[in-house]
């Protein structure tokens, strides 16, 4: 929608969709919950300044400037959803898109953002990835990335990104994750064997709160720059024996340390587990940095191969905390 168009255009349009949702915000909040419906507001007009902003230098580049219209698109799309109360059937999504399913616990209806190979087919089975976005992040800025659409493309996977409604570290609404894995699993073809469950970042901490619910539902779990901290250690080492585990990291993140992720997979490593380490020389918290170390785990994953970090050393325990 807003390709080829000038970042003043674009601004405008998504200024006057936010004006439009504003004016609607007191049903859409019936709809999809009090806390909510601000948000998706916000991220119209922030979205809207951040393409008339002089030093937002991320949409300077050409990728940069097609994965920000990419989200913006998204947001656009969520808010025109919940205005005309009309969802986009999760089955109908072909490349990038956004809808909205009902949560089974409070009956409101949650976002999801999905990218699904153009060549898609449900004679094809697919295999599927449950990711959750980081702290401060949407769905939509996740999915919008484009080392996920290559991903996604290349490895004929489709992305699932739920909405973790603002909470820290998905605590309260782990329930919409696995609505929004009922839903793929309903809409879509998947490849048996082949359902995995990703995080970056916070979600990247969540991965091992979030999967203990349901083990079973998943064949793998996929951290990239986050760590299993002690508070969930047990939980998490009691009930994930059957699943392989990723985790991908950049030697130079300055937000969760490489160390953490390195303890993590020692110690997954030593409790019998099969876990697999992987880090980005250089590469920064930044997804889009990871452009070498998140493939190679995600083709891993895919293929079902276990590579034990023997490199790491043992007995360093494990973070107290999210950061």
């Amino acid at each position: 929608m807003f390709a080829g168009m000038a970042p003043q255009a674009i601004a405008e349009r998504l200024r006057s969709e936010a004006a439009t949702y504003y004016a609607n915000v007191v049903q859409i909040a019936h709809v999809t919950s009090r806390d909510n419906a601000f948000d998706y507001f916000w991220r119209l007009r922030n979205d809207a300044n951040s393409w008339t902003d002089p030093n937002a230098n991320y949409i300077r580049t050409d990728e940069g400037r097609r994965a920000f219209a990419a989200m913006s698109e998204l947001d656009f799309s969520l808010a025109s959803q919940l205005i005309a109360r009309s969802y986009q059937p999760m089955g109908s999504i072909r490349g990038l898109g956004e809808t909205l399913i009902k949560s089974s616990t409070d009956g409101t209806m949650q976002p999801v953002a999905l990218y699904v190979p153009t060549q898609y087919s449900p004679s094809k089975p697919a295999q599927l990835v449950v990711f959750l976005h980081g702290s401060n992040q949407p769905e939509s800025n996740l999915v919008a990335l484009p080392i996920i659409s290559r991903l996604a493309e290349e490895t004929n996977t489709i992305v699932v990104a739920p909405y973790g409604r603002n909470a820290d570290d998905f605590k309260g609404t782990e329930s919409d994750v696995y609505d929004a894995l009922a839903a793929a699993d309903a809409a879509f073809a998947i490849e048996p064997g082949h359902q995995y469950l990703a995080g970056y970042s916070m979600g990247g901490f969540s991965v091992y709160s979030v999967a203990p619910l349901k083990p079973s539902d998943w064949n793998a779990v996929l951290s990239v720059a986050g760590a299993l901290v002690q508070r969930k250690a047990a939980r998490a080492t009691s009930t994930m024996h059957n699943l392989r585990i990723y985790i991908v990291t950049g030697s130079a993140d300055g937000l969760v340390p490489t160390l953490w992720p390195q303890l993590t997979a020692s110690y997954l490593r030593d409790a019998g587990f099969r876990v697999s380490f992987y880090s980005q020389q250089n590469g920064t918290h930044d997804l889009r940095s990871l452009t070498a170390a998140l493939p190679q785990a995600w083709d891993d994953m895919e293929r079902g191969a276990v590579n034990l970090p023997w490199n790491l050393p043992s007995g360093g325990g494990l973070p107290v905390a999210n950061p």
